[in-house]
């Protein structure tokens, strides 16, 4: 799973909880929009699975609670991620003053928490950016483990988060051993290729999947720039695959993001991104056309069934709490993230679509919903 939602570019999205309240957890706010998740994009068992995820946390730590539908015919699991808010960050670092459950205590837990002391260690104020930090959780394994991505703005020197600090000790921290020579020439190869101004990246680490690689996600190179990009790495992708993906979309989009997989080699696969600079409430389906025509695309190049295109359309809306209620001022919002192509040497191509809800004060949520 990738980016949902968050502040892509800005590194400093100071994302607040709607509630104080510790008690209310998240799987609340999956209750109540369970009878609008039709199985063709949320199985019965990822459903399950979701909501033992979304219990284990409060309803404020999360900002967004997202999920990643595969796009082609067949029946598939969905998988969730959660976007941080500052009080989830400081939750999970064991600094928020309430203690935290046994179940977030065990050693992938543990790490988790160590990134997130790390993190508000290494940004004044502390957990400003905690926006940018999301956990993701595979729901095609009985065992819920935690993986984790953060965005990375090298470049930015009021962030005390050098390359260094990412290759030498947050990723061998994550991964739990330290990584080979070639696996750290390989990511710092990644940045030193890049165009210059590049500086908006996105980095994931698969913890639950026990794969030593990362996940870099690059976001601020141009279409037109990406297959030299790709080629001065010496990726061994379908190269003409990425060209024509590119053609078909970037038209639609403001950004072409590349998911890249980074480990002892430069993995032949690859994610594209077509995405929107404009916040996840302001880019919703009625505020941006350019949804249809990436669907449209999606569907032309029979990547995406028109059933499930007409059901993440359906998906979009908002739902009020009663008056009298506890959250008579919140307002629940249901809407989608962004698509995604993925491209694999030797194997047919195939798309993602990324949606999810969250809740915004009413007054705030007037022009989402």
């Amino acid at each position: 799973m990738d980016c949902l939602g968050a502040c892509r570019s800005t590194g400093s999205c100071e994302l607040k909880s709607f509630t104080g309240d510790m008690e209310i957890k998240l799987d609340t706010s999956l209750e109540r929009v369970e009878s609008l998740l039709p199985p063709l994009l949320m199985p019965p068992v990822s459903f399950s699975r979701i909501k033992r995820a979304a219990r284990l946390l409060p309803r404020s730590a999360a900002d967004f609670l997202g999920f990643e539908c595969r796009l082609a015919e067949g029946d598939s699991h969905t998988d969730c991620a959660l976007n941080l808010t500052a009080d989830g960050a400081r939750y999970l670092a064991g600094r928020h003053g309430t203690p935290l459950p046994d179940e977030l205590r065990t050693e992938s837990w543990q790490r988790v928490q160590r990134f997130y002391q790390e993190w508000g260690d290494t940004r004044d104020p502390a957990y400003v950016d905690a926006g940018a930090t999301w956990l993701e959780f595979d729901t095609a394994a009985e065992e819920l483990r935690p993986n984790l991505l953060f965005g990375y703005w090298p470049g930015k020197k009021e962030i005390r988060r050098p390359l260094p600090w990412l290759v030498e000790s947050i990723i061998p921290m994550l991964l739990g051993t330290p990584i080979s020579q070639a696996f750290q020439s390989h990511l710092l190869r990644c940045f030193e290729a890049c165009p210059p101004g590049t500086d908006d990246f996105q980095i994931g680490l698969m913890i639950a999947r026990r794969i030593q690689a990362v996940r870099l996600c690059v976001f601020d190179i141009r279409p037109d720039a990406a297959p030299a990009y790709l080629e001065r790495l010496g990726w061994k992708g379908p190269l003409d695959e990425v060209r024509r993906t590119l053609e078909a979309l970037a038209p639609h989009a403001d950004f072409m993001g590349l998911h890249l997989d980074v480990g002892e080699q430069l993995y032949p696969q690859i994610g594209i991104e077509p995405g929107f600079i404009a916040g996840p409430w302001a880019r919703q389906p009625h505020l941006e056309p350019r949804w249809h025509r990436q669907f449209e695309q999606l569907v032309n190049l029979g990547l995406c069934m028109p059933t499930k295109r007409d059901a993440l359309m359906g998906w979009i809306g908002h739902q009020r709490y009663p008056r009298d209620s506890r959250d008579e001022g919140l307002v629940l919002l249901r809407g989608l993230s962004h698509l995604k192509v993925i491209l694999r040497a030797g194997t047919p191509p195939q798309a993602k679509a990324y949606f999810g809800i969250a809740h915004r004060p009413l007054k705030a949520a007037a022009g989402a919903a």
